[in-house]
């Protein structure tokens, strides 16, 4: 048996005998750099995905994380594939207790889509302990042995906020339109915004609402704020567009500028509404897990892979709006088509210190 094996079947029997002892458990082992698992020859790796909780967005990656494994599995790269949901509310105690499960099915590869940053520190740190390649997804975690796969949500920030800046020439009162405030995501989305802002001294922030990122929210907000404004050029800040246009509608009032979702839904609404002042849409890319798969096989492979990869965000401006109504099904969210070609592309940029380029819509 290779050492790697012994390691991690020692490792695993003590995530087991923790399991038994209690499913809570959160561990304790310490950090290190892990060891990438390499399958035995001939054999293709075996994946697990681990999801902290699922939302339409989160859907669509976990059924990109399919499809893409699957086709990898037909070519003989991929021999098992694993997808599993946190129950519960986003509860780290429930996904740690989860991922100790999927340890113990002894996967090459390991997934984790964390419903905290912090908390599930130790536990991706026993993952990788036990020889298993780990990519954290979606997520900024101190976690030095694994790789972090992830879109910047202070560029998420800029790219929802600088084209509706653009499409008002740089004058106008705005509703900045906020997401989950307190949120690590947030907190970079929103400062990246202030600083552009500071640049802007003829745009006036007329109010600012806590949308959550949620389109019926947002809608509520802006419904409750507008009577008392004066007239609104845009609505930047945290998806949820088609909310924003139904209630400036509601209140008699043009449309602004605004942020649409990626979904179909939210396009379809966009193009049948007849919006052309300038909205967009932006938001991060669920096919990072299908990047992610591809630095998985590369990292196992022996290539240079670094610590981080970021990736870019997804932006719509309408002259692309009927790709992706032609690509999109209702509840699908827009993702790059990533393949092996451009995340190597994606990897080679990084590695040279630049900004990885998302790959050519298909």
């Amino acid at each position: 048996m290779k050492f790697t094996s012994i390691r991690r079947a020692a490792v695993i029997a003590a995530a087991a005998a923790a399991l038994s002892l209690a499913a809570c458990s959160s561990g304790t082992a310490p950090a290190g750099n892990g060891t990438d698992a390499a399958p035995a020859d001939g054999e293709g790796i075996s994946i697990a995905l681990s999801n902290g909780f699922v939302n339409g967005w989160r859907l669509t990656l976990i059924n990109k994380f399919e499809e893409a494994a699957e086709a990898l599995k037909a070519e003989g790269k991929v021999s098992e594939v694993t997808s599993v949901n946190a129950p519960g509310e986003n509860s780290a105690t429930e996904q740690a207790s989860q991922i100790r499960s999927l340890m113990l099915q002894d996967p090459d590869v390991l997934m984790v889509i964390p419903a905290s940053s912090t908390a599930l520190v130790p536990t991706v740190e026993e993952a990788c302990n036990a020889g298993i390649t780990v990519i954290v997804l979606d997520a900024d975690m101190d976690a030095p042995c694994a790789t972090i796969v992830r879109n910047a949500y202070d560029v998420w920030g800029e790219d929802s906020l600088v084209p509706a800046l653009e499409a008002i020439d740089g004058s106008g009162n705005i509703i900045l339109n906020r997401g989950v405030i307190g949120s690590q995501p947030e907190e970079e989305f929103y400062n990246r915004q202030k600083e552009i802002l500071a640049d802007y001294p003829d745009v006036n922030v007329v109010a600012e609402v806590n949308g959550y990122c949620d389109s019926s929210t947002v809608q509520k907000e802006v419904v409750g704020v507008l009577g008392s404004l004066p007239e609104v050029d845009a609505v930047p800040g945290c998806i949820g567009g088609m909310g924003v246009v139904q209630a400036f509608e509601s209140a008699g009032r043009d449309a602004p500028v605004v942020v649409f979702d990626t979904d179909g839904k939210s396009l379809q609404f966009w193009k049948d509404s007849g919006i052309d002042n300038g909205s967009y849409a932006a938001l991060t890319d669920p096919g990072q897990v299908v990047a992610a798969i591809h630095i998985a096989l590369a990292k196992i492979a022996g290539e240079e892979v670094p610590q981080e990869v970021v990736l870019p965000v997804i932006q719509i401006g309408e002259d692309d709006l009927d790709y992706w109504l032609d690509t999109l099904e209702t509840d699908e969210f827009a993702s790059y088509p990533w393949d092996e070609e451009s995340v190597t592309a994606a990897l080679d940029a990084i590695n040279a210190g630049d900004v990885a380029v998302a790959p050519e819509l298909k």
